[in-house]
């Protein structure tokens, strides 16, 4: 690690194949003031996906295409409700876009980008999603929603959350306590700035209440000093163990798509901390196109893990990543681990099922849960892209077990729909595993999987939930259903496209 402050250059790629054993920070400090990764911490025994209080984590799925009336892509959210038997259709919600129902009035896309949180603190989790095209305070753009909890469930029309400009450039949002208040705060990426001022991403700290759905006070955040960099996504978590929510920004360099980072703010009372860039040992930059937080390795400090599904790049001729990758970076009190070195994992690691082909796209989405029960943060990851003999872009999806020394491929397990027990046949292009989600609907402290198939049936979408036992997930027991089950349209629904936990 570099102690030394440096500012942010566009890097020279590195050349050489081996696995990054290493990291280097760009250090240096932004003082403006303060998901999803794997979504605000659990206070107490309230659960941050728990709807309507019953003690059992909840589910929601979200099918942004969904007609309403003569509008296209209007959008829907089916809830499935958990239970001492797990997720179950017999135990649904359905929520549709409550705007008006004619062509001439576009607005959708609800379901979309679903994140859970207890965003009014009243016990109940509540659904966030992002809103296109609508109309909210005379403006245009891309908005956040909010299905409020409660003890029948959540509320049938959302809420927008309003009080912040720039709407429109809207690129991705969290809710965590970024500012150590013990309060949530939602995190904006890619809002525009005040007075004129240009900003990467806007806090909305909390509380929030239904009176007052736009929280308390906003602030603005940069995330590269010297503006080189576009942001695209980011996840929040609890890097450095000090009870207080990071962030993990996605971006790449506006004169070089191809360098793909990812830049760790630290969050405190006084704002944001940047430490820079994540590099590993060659002076590769971690990149890619997703990235979520959990703690792997039950240190009580949680780690990054960068989905590097594209592999269509010139620098990935230098990298591990052939037919996509996780890149690994492990928390600690400075917010990266002194002792474990990030890692790369792709198919053609140790323990991993099959070999990494170029365009399966592993890193597709991520999500991290204990599926075990052994306290420790494993990973499920889409490969949409992977090819089942003859079967072009059937796609699949791994189940990484994380441990004391982190994530591993011992023990991993791939699911498909030609894996026996799972519903359903595999087809060319269905690119089953574009979503994933790991979700305790049974309250066993073992995560079962949730898998979304929004290209399934030319485009109609499918979900596929996944039991755990002892040993992990397993396909005994296993259900698929799609946008008819939930009593939707189903034609173009893209069922599954987001899936909220």
């Amino acid at each position: 690690m570099n102690s030394s402050p440096q500012r942010r250059t566009r890097p020279a790629l590195a050349t050489g194949l081996a696995l990054a054993t290493g990291l280097v920070l760009a250090a240096g400090v932004l003082a403006a003031p303060a998901h999803a990764g794997t979504g605000p911490a659990v206070s107490g025994k309230r659960l941050h996906d728990d709807f309507n209080g019953d003690g059992y984590a909840d589910a929601a799925i979200g099918a942004p295409g969904t007609a309403l009336g003569e509008q296209r892509g209007a959008g829907a959210v089916t809830v499935l409700y958990g239970s001492a038997k797990g997720l179950s259709t017999a135990r649904k919600q359905v929520l549709t876009w409550p705007g008006r129902k004619n062509a001439q009035s576009p607005q959708g896309g609800y379901g979309s980008d679903l994140r859970t949180a207890d965003l009014d603190e009243d016990g109940y989790a509540d659904l966030l999603s992002a809103v296109t095209r609508t109309l909210v305070d005379g403006e245009r753009g891309t908005f956040v929603q909010v299905n409020w909890g409660g003890p029948k469930g959540l509320s049938a029309t959302p809420t927008p959350l309003t009080g912040l400009p720039g709407a429109a450039a809207l690129k991705d949002f969290a809710v965590a306590d970024v500012d150590g208040d013990k309060h949530p705060d939602l995190v904006r990426l890619g809002v525009g700035g005040e007075a004129g001022r240009q900003a990467d991403g806007a806090v909305q700290h909390g509380p929030f209440t239904r009176a007052r759905p736009g929280g308390t006070r906003t602030t603005y955040f940069g995330v590269d000093p010297d503006g080189m960099e576009l942001v695209e996504s980011l996840a929040a978590g609890d890097v450095n163990g000090d009870g207080t929510a990071d962030l993990a920004v996605r971006s790449h360099f506006m004169d070089e798509s191809d360098s793909r980072s990812v830049t760790l703010l630290l969050g405190g009372p006084a704002g944001f901390t940047n430490k820079g860039l994540l590099w590993d040992t060659r002076h590769r930059l971690i990149g890619g196109e997703e990235v979520a937080i959990g703690d792997l390795n039950r240190d009580r400090y949680a780690d990054i893990v960068v989905g590097h599904s594209s592999d269509g790049y010139d620098s990935d001729v230098d990298m591990p990543t052939r037919g996509g990758a996780l890149g690994v970076v492990y928390g600690g009190p400075k917010g990266v681990s002194g002792t474990l070195q990030p890692v790369w994992i792709n198919q053609d690691s140790a323990g991993v099922p099959g070999a990494g082909e170029y365009h399966d796209g592993m890193g597709s989405g991520l999500s991290i849960g204990d599926t075990d029960g052994d306290g420790y943060g494993d990973v499920a990851t889409g490969l949409p892209g992977e090819d089942l003999g003859t079967v072009t872009d059937a796609g699949s999806v791994l189940v990484l077990r994380g441990g004391a020394k982190g994530l591993t491929g011992t023990g991993a397990r791939v699911f498909h729909q030609d894996t026996a027990g799972v519903p359903g046949t595999a087809e060319k292009g269905d690119r089953f595993g574009r979503t994933t989600a790991l979700v305790d609907g049974d309250g066993d402290r073992r995560a079962g999987l949730l898998v979304g198939d929004p290209d399934e049936n030319a485009g109609d979408g499918a979900v596929w939930v996944f039991p755990a036992a002892s040993g992990g997930i397993t396909a005994r027991g296993a259900f698929s259903f799609g946008p008819a089950g939930a009593g939707l349209p189903a034609a173009q629904a893209r069922f599954g496209a987001s899936l909220g936990d």
